[in-house]
């Protein structure tokens, strides 16, 4: 039997007992890769509120040892076990720990912090009560007016069309990802409810419903994603939404209001209305995602419009001038434009008589190229890229607006530019084009799985899968964990600046608008962590490759151009080392060579 004062029982010392208490820190935090705040959001509340009271005490001891089964239990032992996704949890002395929990240890906690503990846990449970009893009603209400299930459905659809769903209401897990559990659909959970009354369901399925819908209702499916690994309660989501409608009027200049004493379906939906006003405001909506809980909670930068570069990034306008002829005038978007018309002539050209045009990805090709290039050495990221549909024309329905051509095209149907750092990859050496391929293959495939996303569902069949595309810029940190393709492209730091951006009409092209059908994402094999500065960076980078892709659209609606394919970047174009034949690439080499001080 290990003794008591194995490390920071009581009696044993305070620095022994801050240690015992540094170890809960070190899990809970997993070496500081987590916040302790984004730590302890996704505890229950008495977990959490243990764990405020015992950081830092030096009576607080901790076991290693698995305990006894046939022992009783000690009054004063907290067991700690640890799962894959969901992390570290606590229980409370005589709770028994989930079946699939592995036993990391165990806290021996003074009396009389359990009994705070327990005090304030009452306070906050009637306050939950209070907001579950608006909730319920909700349900309620759909259920005696005949919506429920149309509701259901809807819900069953919205989590479908996100990548991971992983809430936690108390120790209940309501899931959907590839890399863990689903709970919601592979295994019947929201299948299950539509069979049953509400009156079966238990509370956490109850408080599910209403509360993922009110979300929905908020900003589409990507919130769900602001409670990954995090609990979700009645009191934390009004909070959640106040906290959200206070951000969204100081952004705006307005006051307020009443917005606390909102119903909490008419305050998802207000906030919803304004989160639209934002993006035409001064600050820009961002996200944040921490790869290894999921989660990805939306921020506000300040970062007025227009949001385009102010002058042209130094490796694009080089290659405009040297292998374009254009000039530079000083008008950013004016000087893309005649970028673009340019190298379209080019690739027409190069049609009719096939010659020294540039090879393998065409004069299109290599002006994206030549943005991407800029992106990654402007942030210093290891590669970049952007992907999009080969072909314009494809978009084009049956008649205005229609999704049948979207529907047709398949995987091979997108491409994506995926470029090194000049300079950065070097250690990689051959690994380069295995990385940079599989990155481009992951893209298209993406791309291919976003692209109905802006369509009604009813005009989308019932077994073609889809996300909703993304639309604000995000930056992530720790990308590797739970995704086999980011560990293979030793993807760890990213950043992903879609559009069309949210602060611009959507990309239109034979009368259906888009979001997220093209982009700039950067990525760093090691660290450091990209900043909001290199997130800056990306967008300016993305209003160029906007500029292009309208700049083509308009061409070809009108007839005035005659808009090839985008070749290249396929399998023989990176196996075969094609970036290295890019001129903007050896133009950013010369200038890497030259700024390197060795």
């Amino acid at each position: 039997m290990i003794p008591r004062t194995a490390v920071g029982a009581p009696g044993a010392g305070s620095d022994a007992g801050q240690g015992a208490t540094a170890l809960l820190l070190a899990e809970l935090t997993r070496n500081g890769r987590i916040s302790l705040r984004l730590a302890c959001s996704r505890l229950t509340t008495w977990e959490s509120l243990l764990v405020q009271h015992v950081l830092g005490r030096g009576d607080v001891g901790f076991l290693a040892a698995d305990p006894d089964p046939r022992a009783p239990a000690a009054p004063d032992t907290v067991t700690l076990t640890r799962s894959p996704l969901a992390g570290l949890s606590l229980w409370a002395p005589g709770e028994p720990p989930g079946p699939e929990a592995e036993h990391v240890g165990s806290l021996l906690v003074p009396a009389e912090v359990l009994d705070s503990v327990a005090e304030e846990t009452r306070v906050f449970e009637a306050r939950e009560a209070a907001d579950r009893h608006e909730a319920d009603t909700i349900l309620r209400t759909w259920e005696k007016n005949g919506e429920l299930d149309d509701r259901l459905a809807r819900l069953a659809d919205w989590v479908e069309r996100v990548e991971s769903v992983y809430i936690l209401i108390g120790r209940d897990v309501f899931s959907k990802s590839d890399a863990g559990t689903n709970t919601l659909t592979r295994q019947g959970l929201l299948t299950g409810l539509r069979a049953s009354p509400v009156d079966d369901w238990r509370p956490a399925d109850r408080l599910f419903v209403v509360l993922a819908y009110c979300l929905f209702v908020s900003g589409r499916s990507v919130r769900f994603e602001e409670f990954n690994g995090l609990q979700l309660s009645a009191t934390g989501l009004r909070g959640f939404l106040l906290d959200r409608h206070a951000q969204y009027c100081a952004a705006l200049d307005r006051g307020p209001g009443g917005a606390a004493g909102l119903p909490l379906l008419e305050l998802a939906e207000t906030v919803r209305e304004l989160m639209h006003d934002v993006d035409r405001s001064e600050l820009m909506r961002y996200r944040r995602i921490n790869g290894l809980t999921f989660v990805k909670n939306e921020r506000l930068l300040d970062f007025p419009l227009p949001r385009d570069p102010e002058t042209m990034p130094e490796l694009v306008a080089r290659h405009g001038r040297l292998n374009l002829g254009v000039e530079p005038t000083g008008d950013v978007r004016a000087d893309l434009r005649a970028m673009t018309l340019a190298a379209v002539a080019l690739d027409a050209t190069a049609e009719a008589d096939p010659g020294p045009a540039p090879p393998g990805q065409g004069a299109v090709g290599e002006l994206l190229a030549a943005v991407v290039l800029s992106s990654v050495v402007a942030t210093d990221a290891d590669y970049g890229m952007s992907s999009s549909v080969r072909d314009l024309s494809g978009l084009r329905g049956v008649r205005p607006g229609s999704a049948d051509g979207v529907l047709a095209l398949k995987k091979g149907d997108f491409f994506c530019c995926c470029l090194p750092h000049p300079t950065r990859m070097a250690e990689v050496g051959d690994e380069t084009a295995p990385i940079l391929w599989r990155s481009a293959q992951r893209m298209m495939y993406n791309r291919w799985h976003f692209a109905p996303g802006e369509y009604d569902r009813a005009e989308i069949p019932e077994k073609r899968h889809y996300f909703f595309p993304p639309q604000v810029p995000d930056i992530a940190e720790h990308a590797e964990h739970h995704h086999g393709g980011h560990v293979a492209s030793r993807v760890r730091y990213t950043i992903r600046a879609p559009g069309a951006q949210v602060w611009h009409p959507p990309f239109t092209v034979f009368g259906h608008g888009y979001r997220g059908c093209y982009d700039i994402r950067l990525v760093r094999m090691e660290g450091p962590p990209f900043t909001t500065t290199e997130l800056a960076e990306a967008v300016r980078h993305c209003s160029l490759v906007d500029e292009l892709w309208r700049t083509l659209a308009q061409g070809l609606q009108s007839g005035t151009l005659h808009v090839p394919s985008v070749a290249g970047f396929d399998r023989s174009w990176y196996e075969s080392r094609g970036w290295e034949r890019l001129r903007p690439f050896a133009l950013a080499t010369r200038s890497a060579v030259r700024a390197d001080p060795g």
